[in-house]
């Protein structure tokens, strides 16, 4: 009985889930209302998401760095984003971490590169599409000024390797997988502060 999941963590996890999978079906109700058909954005191709992991790489070094620095203000960054995930309601498991990224990385890529820079594409340059979509994407995870610049930067990347892919299963792929990396990098960072803490989960 004792590790049984408690209800109201079932039910944080699944509100968080549920509210990112919303962007997803919002994307699909705005590729008709504003003319950015999704469908033909995909084209069945594994060297699409070999793209699309290879150019993790990048992301997952910056990760790493991030993880690492002493500089101040990533310091205190670093320290905040772990108390949040410390208290988001619910133990981060691999099925968890799964769900959270997939979610993320379909729901998010279909909205922003789908949808927004493609619209954007349609009515200005690529490039300005690209820069204003992620200042959407940067303002839509404003935790904090300095989360939001990274997030603007890492939807710029996303858009530039749609730009240069031209199919969404690399942006998707490259989103999902980092995520993936990130969380669990967040998985072992919280247990690390549980432990100094003396926290229970």
């Amino acid at each position: 009985m004792a590790d049984q999941i408690p209800p109201s963590e079932n039910r944080a996890f699944v509100f968080v889930v549920a509210g990112t999978a919303l962007m997803g079906f919002a994307a699909i109700g705005l590729s008709v209302v504003m003319n950015t058909p999704l469908g033909p954005q995909f084209t069945a191709d594994i060297n699409a998401v070999l793209i699309g992991v290879i150019a993790t790489t990048p992301l997952a070094a910056f990760l790493w760095w991030f993880s690492n620095t002493t500089l101040e203000h990533f310091a205190s960054f670093r320290k905040s984003q772990i108390k949040f995930f410390s208290e988001i309601g619910f133990a981060f498991t691999p099925a968890r971490i799964a769900a959270m990224a997939v979610a993320a990385g379909v729901s998010e890529e279909l909205l922003f590169r789908g949808v927004l820079q493609t619209w954007g594409a349609q009515h200005a340059p690529e490039i300005v599409a690209i820069i204003l979509t992620n200042i959407v994407f940067g303002m839509m995870h404003m935790r904090t000024a300095l989360y939001a610049v990274i997030a603007g930067l890492v939807g710029f990347y996303l858009g530039v390797l749609y730009m240069l892919a031209d199919n969404l299963l690399a942006p998707i792929a490259a989103h999902t997988l980092y995520d993936a990396i990130a969380l669990e990098y967040t998985r072992r960072a919280v247990s690390h502060y549980d432990l100094e803490t003396g926290a229970e989960r």
